[in-house]
């Protein structure tokens, strides 16, 4: 029965869609430095829908998400309101903010003669979570064609903010729920992370759902750069052209479009220096060292143990693990030695027989503001005692750390459509 109503809602989604019974809006996005509009932001909902704003473009991507066909249900919306706008007559100056699912990434147009990050596409913090490995890839490719990524819904669980070192958004899109946070040690901590991000490359923050002056305040408080909402006036299906802004907030922002490759050790030989000879003792404590200031650094981190073969731990790293999971972002851990999460709640991935990692251990903790890493590979030879000796590298290079995880991520296995 499950099957037939999934099935079910893939026709009604492919008929509402290909029937045009989805209308596209233009929401206003602002600079909140000169109050001059810099682009629009994409609403889109059945026809049928009484209001159009941000909660029916958001109920219409939770029927998506439920769908077997999201990818050709993004793509056909994307194409939907590209279509839309050139018929408008939007230049291509006029930038537009567009909510994306990863899924359609396969089907993007080449856009690299168009201007850059004419067309944002906006991925929603907890899809990028819950497929990482698929998602980075996408994210590549879709920067490597010319698109802008931004990120959205980040902020009212500071969970959300873990994949924003990877992901490397230009745009920051605020859960409009951001805005009615009473919570002040929950708006600094927010703060704190978002603008590490800001600082480091270039990006801005979008606040979403601004309704009235007083929202203006918190738009400030947060430094948001851009801004949307009803108080810039209702999304509109027939939006205005406007001048091209005299400044562009995104002028600035960079981004390092590398391919995820190879494991955490191969990349920290990157760092071009010799590295440490260990036994196991003292790398077993040097990584359970980074993992105790994991536990100390929130939920907007993301810790990635490895393993090498191993296919049981101690009970002092599963009791670790344990607290580490319910304290950060995300928690996975790979070894050759299992398939399935040895601690419920834990992410895992296949580390096949020819994977190089299953001959490494050692631990990748990146957070918004700060990362570090324990890159081990075991040597063959014995040390001058017979014991097992292994080169280590220790570091806090953030683009190290960076690629190490995103490395290890692409091992990751998604979690089911309907988390």
């Amino acid at each position: 029965m499950v099957v037939e109503a999934v099935h079910d809602l893939d026709l009604a989604l492919e008929e509402l869609v290909r029937s045009g019974g989805i209308e596209t809006y233009f929401a206003p996005v602002v600079d909140a430095y000169t109050f001059d509009k810099v682009g629009y932001q994409i609403l889109q909902a059945p026809t049928d829908d009484p209001a159009l704003g941000h909660a029916e473009s958001e109920n219409l991507r939770r029927e998506m998400h439920a769908s077997a066909m999201i990818g050709d249900i993004d793509a056909s919306l994307r194409a939907t309101a590209l279509r839309t706008a050139e018929a408008a007559g939007l230049p291509k100056s006029n930038r537009l903010f567009l909510h994306a699912e990863d899924e359609s990434f396969a089907t993007l147009e080449d856009r690299t003669e168009e201007p850059d990050r004419s067309v944002i596409l906006q991925l929603d913090a907890s899809r990028v979570s819950s497929s990482p490995a698929s998602v980075l890839r996408a994210v590549r490719q879709a920067r490597s064609m010319g698109w802008g990524v931004g990120m959205s819904s980040v902020g009212a669980d500071l969970r959300s903010t873990s994949f924003v070192p990877l992901v490397n958004p230009s745009v920051v899109g605020l859960h409009p729920d951001v805005l009615r946070i009473d919570c002040e040690s929950h708006l600094a901590e927010l703060n704190r992370l978002l603008h590490a991000h800001l600082e480091r490359t270039g990006a801005v923050i979008l606040a979403e759902g601004v309704t009235t002056e007083d929202d203006l305040d918190r738009v400030r408080a947060l430094g948001a750069r851009f801004m949307s909402g009803p108080f810039f006036g209702p999304a509109t299906k027939q939006p205005e052209p406007f001048a091209e802004p005299i400044e562009d907030g995104l002028i600035d922002h960079h981004s390092r479009n590398l391919a995820a490759l190879g494991t955490p050790y191969s990349i920290a030989q990157g760092l071009r220096r010799e590295p440490l000879v260990m036994n196991r003792e003292l790398l077993v404590a040097q990584i359970a060292a980074l993992e105790e200031r994991a536990l100390a650094s929130g939920a907007a981190t993301i810790t990635l143990g490895v393993f090498g073969e191993d296919e049981t731990f101690s009970q002092a790293t599963r009791d670790r693990y344990e607290r580490i999971r319910d304290t950060v972002g995300l928690t996975a851990m790979f070894s050759g030695g299992f398939t399935e999460p040895p601690i419920p709640g834990v992410r895992t991935g296949v580390v096949d027989a020819s994977d190089p990692m299953r001959n490494e251990h050692g631990v990748v903790v990146v957070g918004p503001d700060w990362s570090g890493l324990v890159a081990a590979s075991k040597r063959n030879d014995p040390g001058s005692d017979g014991q097992v000796v292994f080169d280590v590298y220790i570091t806090t290079e953030r683009y190290t750390c960076v690629d190490a995880a995103r490395s290890a991520l692409t091992r990751i296995s998604p979690v089911s459509s309907a988390s």
